[in-house]
């Protein structure tokens, strides 16, 4: 396909609100930038972010986020975790990094429902430091 043909096929995408390259990995990150972005602006220092994949509430899904550790295993001011979400639309991104911290590795099966992500607030840190 040439360029300006995917490129008008993109747009037609966009303007009929479809997004064709999201799959569960970068729906959960944007989920988690919108929490951290909205615990940020608040005086709260916790909150909740709820998180169900692109398929609805019935689907069976799992997630796994790594830790935030550089390669000598030390946390560092480089974000280095990596998000897994299984599931039909299953993908993975590290795109949360700029926006959340995550202190120890998350995961969870799911057979079905939300996932809750608790999301806490320790100076200008947002961290995911528990999932359920």
């Amino acid at each position: 396909m040439p360029a300006r043909s995917l490129v008008v096929c993109l747009t037609l995408l966009t303007a009929a609100g479809c997004n064709a390259l999201e799959d569960n990995g970068t729906h959960l990150a944007a989920a988690l930038d919108a929490g951290a972005s909205g615990l940020r602006a608040s005086r709260a220092t916790e909150t909740v972010v709820r998180y169900e994949p692109l398929d609805g509430p019935n689907e069976p899904y799992d997630v796994e986020i790594t830790p935030s550790y550089g390669t000598s295993g030390q946390t560092t001011g480089v974000w280095s975790s990596y998000l897994v979400v299984s599931g039909h639309h299953s993908g993975g991104t590290s795109a949360h990094n700029r926006s959340v911290f995550v202190p120890a590795r998350l995961y969870i099966e799911k057979t079905g429902g939300e996932t809750q992500l608790v999301l806490r607030k320790d100076g200008d840190r947002i961290s995911v430091v528990d999932i359920r």
